[in-house]
């Protein structure tokens, strides 16, 4: 009895086949890993200077950052509220402006009487771009306040 033999040819392409599928299982691989760490969590604190004559609760108020942990978001970035504070709370959209076209967008809801909070944001442009964050704000003394928390960048 004769024993089966595959053309040599079919074994070419076969073998050609799960080189190109093993090709792209790395690459795809590769760019997972990558993306998985431009994703990484990181620590975000900041604080932020808000004193009576730029912050006073009304919409287009702003406080400055005077600290940050974060290169996006240096030291003079702006940020924003665009809804006017109640008598016990702010609850507002926020926009961190670190200079033009670097932008963020978020939420902030704080307690007046105590200066505690929370702030998300979630998205932005340039350098900020893809900003993702939660932090916690809490009153330091004077017209200070910290954010803390973790923050992001992911591609959108």
């Amino acid at each position: 009895m004769r024993r089966f033999r595959p053309p040599t040819r079919v074994l070419v392409i076969a073998v050609a086949m799960l080189v190109v599928a093993a090709s792209v299982l790395a690459m795809t691989a590769s760019a997972q890993s990558g993306a998985r760490a431009n994703h990484r969590v990181r620590p975000l604190h900041l604080t932020k200077e808000c004193p009576p004559s730029t912050m006073q609760g009304q919409i287009g108020d702003y406080c400055t950052v005077t600290s940050s942990n974060v290169a996006a978001i240096p030291v003079g970035t702006r940020i924003f509220y665009a809804q006017a504070a109640g008598p016990e709370t702010l609850d507002s959209d926020v926009i961190l402006y670190a200079g033009r076209g670097k932008t963020a967008t978020g939420h902030c809801t704080v307690d007046i009487v105590s200066g505690n909070g929370a702030c998300r944001l979630f998205g932005g442009t340039r350098t900020l771009e893809g900003i993702r964050a939660r932090v916690d704000v809490s009153y330091l003394s004077g017209y200070d306040f910290a954010w803390d928390g973790t923050y992001r960048f992911e591609d959108d």
